[in-house]
């Protein structure tokens, strides 16, 4: 009995032994026995994976009758690592499970299982992201972890079928196209987990659509994920390299990095228009963190050069912003007795260290402790308050801004809007200082401006009170939160522009006393 392409050897295994008449304990009891002793680790799922030594392998072989190199060729997990028993020497097998432990894979097509072996049996293959959909019969081969997974029909969704073929259309023409793939569903996959705003319709549409008979509607909306998002995923990887896209947010911005998304008005009307959503542009205006935004960030740094250095930058996809896993997400099933499972903590992501977090827990109360005094967290970098070296931490954290999880960003947003203005420390120190000055933004910036009303305006007051014109640039000082020590090369951050009749009117000494703060961000959708 033959392998299929792509085949998941623990898969191979449950086919071939049902051509024996025997279990899949029974067929692994007998590969792996050692005298008298089964020499397999790992306990056995519907989704496990099994990795086998090279005696193990040849008792497959011998069992199905297929060459050793045939086998090779069509398992790619055969040769994938050498497994250590625990009864010595002999054949020994590992079972293995989990989304990083096992490369993505999903569902055969039942119509072409059933063409290529004759029966309608179920099977598993790896799966790249292009491979998900079966464009002959129609299917969507979704994963579901601790599943063999669910071949699902698409016919009341052509329009899956028609991105599937523009995503293959893509890979052939780009070379980085598995990659903007990759940033682009990080994209949709940050929409998906916030509240989707009133004038979304089309993917709960979809949603319903594809719903299993009998399928918990919650449960459902977390399955069906990349499902769902997979059109628009596909749009934005093709828009994301198309070069004539990356030069013209390049020239939007000025070659300034951009402070949030409302600099680059040009970039929203086209991804708003690409998807279908006119709404959209306005929703994506104030975002100052997420995949998105650190992709137009990363654009800029780079100025869209083609060395490897640079499309590297460009096409990586921080873990904070990696979507999470569907185990992590799904709920757990029911006790036999009917009680429903305890809710468990989620699972840490790689890349994601408990130090850092208690870290960034630290950090976040003694900049809640400052600001409660202060009312700001314009701190120079050698401030130590409280024995604390805040100004550090807060230098720190704004040059790690494009790859902070949301839910930090979000927690320092409301606690201070600008904590990561786009002005230097001092500038921001010498407007807090000056007599009776308050920086509280009245409204929320628009994509013409990245100063509110009620921000510092382009003057600043000195300590006996009298106004001076800002410079043109932050002032590149020890204080400043924009790095001085970078290179000339480097693009920075845009000033704020002043108001349209700034030239007629000069800049108030004392703004009366305004509202508390709104943050920058809060659009409901996308983050």
């Amino acid at each position: 009995m033959a392998p299929l392409p792509g085949e998941l050897t623990l898969s191979f295994l449950t086919r071939l032994a049902a051509r024996y008449h025997l279990t899949i304990r029974d067929l692994l009891a007998a590969v792996t026995d050692v005298g008298d002793q089964q020499n397999l680790t790992g306990m056995l799922h519907p989704d496990s994976e099994i990795h086998l030594n090279t005696q193990a392998c040849a008792r497959v072989a011998t069992l199905c009758r297929v060459p050793p190199q045939v086998l090779e060729q069509a398992l790619p997990a055969w040769r994938r690592e050498e497994p250590c028993g625990k009864y010595g020497a002999g054949p020994v097998g590992r079972l293995m499970r989990g989304e990083e432990a096992v490369v993505a894979w999903g569902p055969t097509c039942p119509a072409c299982t059933a063409a290529r072996t004759g029966r309608r049996v179920p099977a598993r293959r790896y799966l790249a992201a292009e491979e998900r959909v079966c464009a002959r019969h129609r299917y969507w081969l979704l994963f579901l972890p601790g599943t063999s997974g669910l071949p699902l029909p698409l016919g009341p969704c052509p329009e899956v079928v028609d991105a599937q073929r523009r995503h293959v259309r893509l890979l052939r023409r780009s070379p980085a196209g598995a990659q903007a793939f990759e940033v682009a569903r990080a994209i949709t996959g940050s929409w998906w987990n916030q509240p989707w705003p009133d004038e979304e319709h089309l993917w709960p549409t979809r949603l319903e659509a594809t719903r299993p008979t009998g399928a918990d509607p919650g449960w459902w909306k977390v399955a069906a994920r990349d499902l769902i998002t997979y059109p628009e995923t596909v749009t934005l990887a093709r828009l994301l390299t198309d070069r004539t896209v990356q030069e013209r947010t390049i020239t939007e911005s000025r070659r300034h990095l951009p402070y949030r998304l409302g600099e680059l008005p040009r970039l929203l009307t086209e991804v708003a228009d690409q998807l279908g959503r006119p709404w959209l542009a306005h929703h994506l205006a104030t975002v100052t963190h997420g995949p998105l935004f650190t992709w137009a960030h990363s654009c800029v740094r780079t100025r869209a050069a083609s060395t490897p250095a640079a499309q590297r930058t460009l096409w990586k996809v921080h873990s904070s912003h990696r979507p999470r896993p569907l185990s992590d997400l799904l709920p757990h099933a029911p006790a036999a007795d009917g009680t429903p499972p305890a809710a468990k903590p989620a699972r840490r992501l790689r890349g994601h260290s408990l130090q850092a977090e208690q870290a960034f827990q630290t950090g976040q109360a003694q900049a809640q402790a400052y600001h409660q005094q202060h009312g700001h967290l314009a701190v120079p970098k050698e401030d130590t308050p409280a024995g604390y070296p805040l100004g550090q931490w807060l230098a720190n954290t704004r040059a790690r801004h494009t790859r902070m999880p949301a839910p930090q960003a979000a927690a320092l947003t409301e606690l201070y809007p600008w904590w990561n203005a786009p002005w230097s420390t001092l500038w921001q120190r010498t407007w807090h200082l000056a007599p009776g000055t308050t920086l509280a933004p009245t409204t929320r910036p628009t994509a013409r401006s990245s100063r509110p009303a009620g921000s510092p305006p382009p003057a600043t007051a000195s300590a006996n009170g009298s106004t001076c014109s800002a410079p043109a640039t932050p002032p590149s000082t020890p204080n400043s939160s924009a790095s001085s020590h970078r290179s000339a090369s480097m693009p920075r951050r845009r000033p704020p522009p002043a108001p349209d009749d700034a030239t007629s009117r000069p800049a108030p000494k004392k703004p009366s006393p305004t509202p508390a703060p709104t943050p920058p961000n809060t659009a409901a959708w996308p983050p």
